[in-house]
């Protein structure tokens, strides 16, 4: 039992130190594409997932990084959008890794930041523009979540070899 809680507390401080980078890379990275910035903390919440043994902890990494997103968001009301999708995507993710066995190939790295960043940026869109009364602004505004989806499947990549790399993944 003492064995099991070690490695729970390893994986939720190395996960901390990801969605820290996260949020740094945030508030150094200028924006790329009309000012939107890549969401670093949202590729590193991923590789955190990979990390992570638990919904408890998946869970708990979603409400960090939406209180993380929230904070830092320069959408206008996306604080509470930002929140929730984290939360969602979290558990979304873990789900769809939890499924692969913890057994990862290139093509399913590609597909889990891939499709974690489709289920993110769909859900804060849908959520903040409904919020503030734009919801005919869904159309205009999805291809910054189909610009974001292969540069989030590439950073995925590179992630999971550096994570893998340090012997953080099995």
């Amino acid at each position: 039992m003492q064995k099991q809680n070690s490695i729970k507390t390893r994986n939720l401080t190395i996960s901390a130190v990801f969605m820290a980078l996260g949020l740094v890379l945030h508030f150094m990275v200028p924006g790329i594409f009309f000012g939107v910035k890549p969401d670093f903390l949202l590729s590193m919440m991923f590789i955190s997932l990979m990390i992570v043994e638990d919904v408890k902890e998946a869970l708990l990494l979603g409400v960090a990084g939406g209180i993380m997103s929230a904070l830092t968001t320069g959408f206008p009301g996306g604080q509470i959008p930002n929140f929730i999708e984290k939360i969602i995507t979290s558990l979304v993710v873990f789900y769809l890794i939890k499924a692969m066995n913890k057994n990862f190939s290139i093509p399913k790295i590609i597909l889990i930041f891939a499709l974690g960043t489709m289920v993110s940026g769909t859900m804060f869109l849908t959520l903040a523009l409904s919020m503030t009364k734009q919801l005919n602004l869904f159309i205009p505004s999805y291809p910054v979540v189909l610009v974001a989806m292969p540069i989030n499947a590439i950073l995925g990549i590179f992630l999971y070899q550096a994570a893998k790399r340090m012997n953080l993944l099995k």
